[in-house]
């Protein structure tokens, strides 16, 4: 009898242990393990800590991780989101899913769901706007214009081979949220009643960071107490980000030169090094910038510049923007110009003969010859060419170009790939001279700069 009854109080007591121990537990799961906020500026901006969760999904089990964003505005810009991009991914050691390049008419940075239906409307499995044949309906739905656009890998354009040994690479082939839930199982909380539209939430897998403004958040590599914002709003720091375990980190875009402030100097040595490998690659852009180049004597025998011109406060700083570029280029002490023809060959010779200096000029207008603001340089640059002038647009070499086709038109590629044309025969002039304040020139620069170091090792 007495052993019974302590056989019953054992069993009372293990059975008590076990529910304290099961409610502790379950308190110890329920309570949210908070993140400290990323750091002393970042934490004014959120309503609420993202807490670090865990997948207990048995489909697509795996621990990669990866990172998006939307890219905008126009084509180089989009580089250097991916180049930021890139460098984000390398930090965390996340998979980026790269969206792909928007050549032709652009759209400029708005907030995340503005964004994505720009991007959503142009994916070439979104039969949507297909339905709108003219341009009146288009617009009435936002529908982009398909004979101004294209998309286009940016591994098919540039050389990304450097990039993919530090960070694995996969091409975002749609835009939608769908997409991704089918092809990494990263799924949406399908019973969040979280409707941001800016700021840092969580939405099922994914940590969102959506900018109010096109300059929310300057990313550091290494944390500092008094840091110099700029023009941004806030800043976060690359050892917080690195906590989280979302399997998606989402930005709306990665826009901005001085996004990424860097310190370390393996980490500036990654940046340059990406930077100096990312040329382009397209094998008909290759082609017939060979073809140019030889056109005018080879590389070094021509000063690259560039000019643009079209849009924004460049068309106003036109004027400016040409006597920069007469203020760099000088003229030889035995100048001899040409005949009024200002035949491309003469040039060539002459300018050989170290007699006159032969310019090819990069730019964005249209017919600049017979344009009476580009007066001043053609009388003070009369070997000046353009590109539209050295091959003529009936020109055969231009089948080269031509057999390249748009996704979702079928039409040629030629006047998407034209300006890469001129930014690469720019670039192996002897010098170059850019357009003050535009990315672009940037961009030709830096080509400038690698292929001459290539050239001098």
């Amino acid at each position: 009898m007495i052993k019974h009854i302590s056989s019953k109080v054992s069993l009372l007591a293990i059975t008590l242990l076990s529910f304290i121990i099961f409610k502790y537990q379950s308190n110890a799961h329920n309570k949210r393990d908070f993140l400290f906020a990323f750091n002393q500026t970042a934490s004014s901006t959120l309503t609420s800590f993202i807490p670090i969760q865990k997948s207990t999904r048995t489909l697509f089990e795996t621990d990669e991780k990866y990172l998006t964003f939307f890219t905008h505005s126009g084509f180089q810009n989009q580089l250097i989101q991916v180049e930021n991009g890139i460098l984000l991914a390398w930090y965390l050691n996340r998979t980026l899913i790269l969206p792909k390049a928007l050549l032709g008419e652009a759209f400029g940075w708005n907030q995340f769901d503005r964004l994505e239906l720009h991007h959503k409307l142009r994916d070439t499995t979104n039969d949507y706007c297909k339905q709108f044949k003219d341009k009146k309906s288009r617009k009435l739905v936002s529908c982009p214009d398909p004979s101004k656009y294209t998309l286009a890998s940016f591994d098919d354009l540039f050389d990304l081979s450097w990039a993919k040994r530090h960070v694995k690479i996969i091409e975002r082939e749609q835009s939608d949220f769908d997409w991704l839930q089918s092809q990494f199982g990263i799924e949406r909380d399908p019973y969040s009643k979280n409707i941001n539209t800016t700021g840092i939430h969580l939405d099922g897998d994914i940590l969102f960071f959506k900018d109010k403004t096109r300059y929310d958040w300057r990313i550091y590599d290494v944390p500092v107490k008094n840091r110099f914002l700029g023009r941004y709003v806030d800043s976060l720091d690359i050892s917080q980000l690195q906590r989280y375990s979302q399997k998606l980190v989402h930005f709306t875009s990665l826009f901005g030169t001085g996004k990424f402030p860097i310190k370390k100097p393996e980490n500036v040595d990654f940046f340059r090094s990406l930077q100096t490998s990312i040329t382009y690659k397209h094998p008909a852009v290759l082609k017939i910038t060979d073809i140019v180049v030889n056109t005018l004597g080879g590389s070094g025998n021509y000063i690259g510049a560039h000019l643009r011109t079209v849009d924004g406060p460049f068309k106003k700083a036109l004027p400016e923007n040409i006597e920069h570029i007469l203020s760099r280029i000088s003229i030889p002490s035995k100048n001899n110009h040409p005949s009024s023809s200002y035949s491309l060959s003469a040039c060539v010779s002459l300018a050989k003969a170290n007699q006159t200096t032969l310019v090819f000029l990069a730019t964005d207008a249209i017919k600049p010859r017979k344009d009476k603001r580009f007066q001043d340089l053609w009388q003070h640059l009369p070997c000046t060419f353009t590109l539209d002038e050295i091959l003529e647009a009936d020109n055969p070499v231009w089948s080269h170009m031509d057999k390249y086709r748009t996704s979702h038109t079928g039409e040629s590629m030629r006047r998407y790939l034209i300006p890469l044309v001129d930014a690469l025969v720019a670039s192996k002039g002897d010098t170059f001279v850019g357009t003050k304040g535009s990315t672009f020139s940037g961009y030709i620069r830096r080509l400038h700069q690698n292929y001459w170091s290539s050239i001098h090792v």
